[in-house]
């Protein structure tokens, strides 16, 4: 199984565009191979997520919906529980049902004292009002001799209601995979993502900030990737940033060099360094157990499930690579990779890395603009030329990078890597190895 996530400093510098087409690439050589496809690609632009329209293909489901979801087995769904206990005991002991010396109505005084509402959000449900009123009052009742004055307000609110709501939160609770998957036959692959913009809406802005609704986020991600070979992450543009609580997944890290803006390659020589940030700290963190909050109890899952051994060498197997993207010379090339050298030269990174830094594909600037002007975002099977260069970064991901140029190796080197005109292609050689052995 390989876990690849695209990313890179900003937007509109072919991230999305490439995550399709290397997903067309993996599901094509394993169709050579006699393998069901069994990849997906993961749109994770969660403010303006695009991938389902560009391809025309919309899940029953999208991360909307799973928002919704998992905000049910959160604090939301526990801390109404709990409020509609403190309710009905204080309904009771109005209504006689209860004594002021009842050990039920005792612990549900202390409830109402001491419950932490600051990650409950009142106003997503109808009675939000009346609750978020009831605890406002809760400074002055000291006994239950003073519920008499909430009175009114415990009339108004229907319990009813907040029952019903918390079976249906109950109902769904569950996030089950297959509803937020859509395979397309047309291209072999599924997707996961949606329309929605999720990050437009008030109350999954504040969610995604809350750690335990994360963990739930990352571990359905997770199980994403347990049931695919190949999981494309297409990140959001600044998508460094969303590697962090991935870290301890991902198996290839490809960044994308726009070489048509020279600002686009500065930001991704900085987006490099970042990630090297992360993926250092992260696994010092971890080798010396010093790993906090969300990334602790996240990982701490992995290993219970995995073994500590295990999560130790995805961590230090992290493969990176490197996709130069509408380029219009080999000049280009060699400018960014004389860069690249003395950028990490200057950090004092370049011995360490130069060997695991790989250069895994170029695309050309004109091809490009011509295919993706005229014929969509998906130009697998449309350009014999492009066809080859994605398959070049398909190999990269399949094979242990023996043949693939890494940092280290000489400007004539990997621009020879680059050009080479291979014919058959990645695809075609798989199907070829697959005949041989039949």
């Amino acid at each position: 199984m390989a876990i690849i996530s695209i990313i890179g400093p900003k937007g509109g510098i072919g991230k999305t565009t490439l995550s399709i087409n290397i997903a067309a690439a993996l599901a094509g050589a394993q169709k050579i191979k006699g393998a069901k496809s069994r990849v997906c690609l993961i749109d994770l632009d969660l403010r303006l997520p695009t991938i389902s329209s560009i391809l025309d293909s919309h899940p029953r489901k999208t991360f909307y919906d799973l928002f919704e979801t998992l905000a049910n087995k959160t604090h939301q769904s526990d801390t109404l529980q709990t409020v509609y206990r403190i309710i009905s005991s204080f309904k009771s002991y109005l209504d006689g049902d209860l004594s002021a010396n009842s050990r039920q109505l005792a612990k549900s005084l202390v409830l109402y004292k001491t419950i932490d509402t600051n990650l409950f959000h009142f106003f997503d449900f109808e009675f939000g009002n009346q609750v978020y009123d009831l605890f406002l009052q809760r400074e002055k009742i000291e006994s239950p001799a003073h519920l008499q004055t909430l009175a009114p307000l415990l009339l108004s609110i229907d319990i009813s209601g907040i029952k019903a709501h918390m079976g249906h939160m109950q109902e769904n609770s569950r996030p089950l995979v297959e509803d937020y998957v859509n395979f397309i036959e047309e291209y072999g692959f599924s997707i996961i993502g949606g329309e929605v913009p999720i990050m437009g809406k008030k109350n999954h802005r504040k969610r995604i900030n809350e750690p335990v609704f994360l963990q739930l986020f990352l571990e359905f991600l997770n199980e994403v990737c347990e049931k695919f070979d190949h999981v494309i992450l297409d990140t959001p543009a600044g998508g460094v940033n969303h590697i962090s609580s991935l870290m301890n997944i991902l198996d290839h890290v490809i960044l994308v060099f726009d070489m048509s803006n020279r600002i686009a390659v500065s930001g991704s020589l900085d987006a490099l360094h970042s990630f090297i940030d992360y993926y250092e700290e992260f696994l010092q963190d971890f080798n010396h157990d010093r790993l906090t909050g969300l990334d602790k109890a996240y990982v701490n899952r992995l290993v219970a499930a995995n073994g500590h051994r295990a999560v130790e060498e995805t961590l230090r197997n992290k493969k990176i690579g490197l996709l130069f993207n509408r380029c219009q010379g080999n000049d280009e090339i060699s400018d960014c990779l004389r860069r690249m050298r003395e950028y990490l030269d200057t950090l004092d990174k370049y011995e360490e890395y130069k060997n695991r830094i790989r250069i895994v594909g170029m695309m050309p600037q004109h091809k490009i603009i011509h295919i993706t002007n005229n014929r969509g975002a998906l130009f697998y099977d449309k350009d014999k030329e492009l066809r080859q260069r994605v398959d070049m970064v398909a190999q990269s991901i399949h094979c242990e990078n023996s043949s693939v140029p890494s940092l280290s190796c000489s400007d004539e080197e990997i621009l020879q890597y680059l050009e080479a005109k291979n014919k058959s292609g990645f695809v075609a050689r798989l199907g070829r190895l697959a005949a041989s052995f039949s």
